[in-house]
């Protein structure tokens, strides 16, 4: 598995999850139920890891890009300061 995406919100990798699978892309991210049951250990796991089998993913780093250009004010890992 290739990790396309690293997310510091569940509901964000959740969103890139419905994306992908919408296309016909298998998805895993691991550690998903510790972070919703303990999301104060988000950024100490380094993040939520979106992963595709390594066949899917130029198409699913495509579709991340063009998911995370159409949702402004995106997430993304590690955790930018304004």
């Amino acid at each position: 598995m290739i990790t396309v995406a690293t997310c510091n919100d569940p509901m964000h990798a959740q969103l890139l999850k419905s994306v992908l699978e919408d296309s016909g892309i298998p998805v895993l991210i691991p550690n998903e139920l510790s972070a919703q049951t303990m999301p104060h250990l988000i950024l100490a796991m380094g993040g939520l890891h979106v992963q595709v089998p390594e066949e899917h993913e130029e198409t699913a780093r495509r579709l991340v890009a063009d998911f995370n250009a159409a949702t402004p004010g995106s997430d993304t890992f590690p955790p930018t300061l304004a």
